[in-house]
């Protein structure tokens, strides 16, 4: 049994010989190890549920947002070890997943623009550059989060023009203390922030200020970190994996061209390329080649 998952900060995306489903996120830089082993534990009924008991070697992949560390990676394959004894596991950042799904074994740049963002440069099998997001707070440039909290800053100062902010009230009806609350005591304040990108997103389309914070945030994005990816002239290519470089696509592409930038490739979600790249490599294991 292969099981390959890829998670982050607001969801888990699981493959168990073949059947995708999802659990809610794991992210070790924000969550505690008993929050984690019960995301892990749902996960492991699902996948006994419809397979049973594995009645052979079972090969697990997981790629999760904040492990950044060996000791990390350690604690979750614990974790997975206790519901999988005898398993074969490999942990790894949501980074690495990133780019063996964009790039499988070919070296490139990635973006990742999700709830947060991050980049590497990629030699086709392991990252060998890094520009450090800074989490919501210090950073995340051009993802979910970043994008919100412009936004919610504008908005509880009276900033957002009254005929994009009174359809922000109908369709969250939030009190000022309801915004502060999840942002300073909330449990997921990035996620929170993030929620607000679809409707930002949605109405960059039609209304200047949208389309402006969107557009300032994608650029933030570039100059702080893909421009530092760039050796020498001529145009840089980068794959971008996550949701709000997908909705984002058509921005990002256009930004792409002011800096020489070649957006090729967009992907969701990684999860079927890396359950593909790892049942590939898993072949040519068993082959011997």
């Amino acid at each position: 049994m292969i099981i390959t998952a890829e998670s982050g900060a607001s969801k888990t995306d699981w493959i168990a010989d073949g059947r995708a489903f999802r659990t809610k996120g794991i992210n070790f830089s924000v969550m505690s190890v008993k929050d984690i082993t019960s995301v892990v534990a749902w996960a492991a009924a699902e996948i006994h549920s419809v397979h049973g008991a594995p009645s052979g070697p079972v090969r697990i992949y997981f790629y999760g947002a904040g492990i950044v560390s060996e000791e990390q990676a350690a604690r979750m394959t614990g974790i997975l070890l206790d519901f999988f004894p005898g398993a074969t596991v490999e942990c790894a950042s949501d980074l690495l997943a990133a780019a063996r799904a964009l790039w499988g074994d070919s070296p490139g740049i990635v973006a990742i623009l999700g709830t947060g963002s991050n980049s590497c440069s990629y030699n086709g099998s392991s990252i060998t550059g890094n520009v450090r997001p800074g989490g919501y707070i210090l950073g995340d440039e051009g993802g979910g989060a970043a994008l919100g909290k412009r936004f919610m800053s504008d908005y509880v100062k009276g900033l957002v023009p009254e005929s994009l902010a009174g359809k922000f009230r109908e369709r969250y009806p939030l009190k000022y203390s309801d915004i502060v609350n999840s942002v300073y005591r909330g449990q997921n304040p990035a996620g929170f922030l993030a929620s607000f990108a679809p409707f930002i997103i949605e109405a960059s389309y039609r209304d200047g200020y949208a389309g402006d914070l969107v557009r300032e945030n994608i650029r933030s994005f570039i100059t702080r970190s893909l421009l530092s990816y760039r050796k020498g002239g001529g145009t840089m290519q980068v794959g971008v994996a996550g949701s709000i470089g997908t909705a984002c696509m058509n921005t990002i592409e256009s930004l792409g061209k002011e800096y020489d930038i070649d957006f090729c490739k967009f992907i969701t979600s990684p999860i079927e390329e890396l359950a593909a790249y790892h049942s590939r490599k898993n072949s040519i294991f068993a082959s011997g080649i």
